[in-house]
């Protein structure tokens, strides 16, 4: 397997005035990041409320860590061999089934 690009947050913040350009002109931003700016509305409840404020998000595609590569190859491989252990045990209840 080879290693796959991945989105990581290279920067978030979030504020109770609206983001300048001063805010984010020293990031070396690259031709295909994702920039997201919004306003998150204010939200109130008896358990849970927070007041509104503005947000900003930028993503970039980059490739996956050594680390990252081996931890989801490991993890590709423990699915593929669950799965297999649970074909296995459908086709023996299937064996059973039907050997009568």
């Amino acid at each position: 397997m080879e290693k796959k690009k991945i989105k990581k947050e290279i920067f978030w913040k979030q504020s109770n005035e609206c983001f300048k350009w001063k805010d984010i002109k020293d990031i070396k931003f690259e031709d295909d990041d994702e920039i997201i700016s919004t306003y998150v509305e204010p939200y109130y409840s008896e358990n849970e409320s927070h007041d509104g404020y503005f947000m900003v998000q930028i993503s970039r595609m980059v490739e996956e860590t050594d680390k990252e590569y081996e931890k989801r190859i490991e993890r590709t491989n423990k699915h593929s061999e669950e799965l297999r252990q649970r074909r296995y045990e459908s086709y023996l209840k299937l064996k059973k089934e039907f050997e009568n």
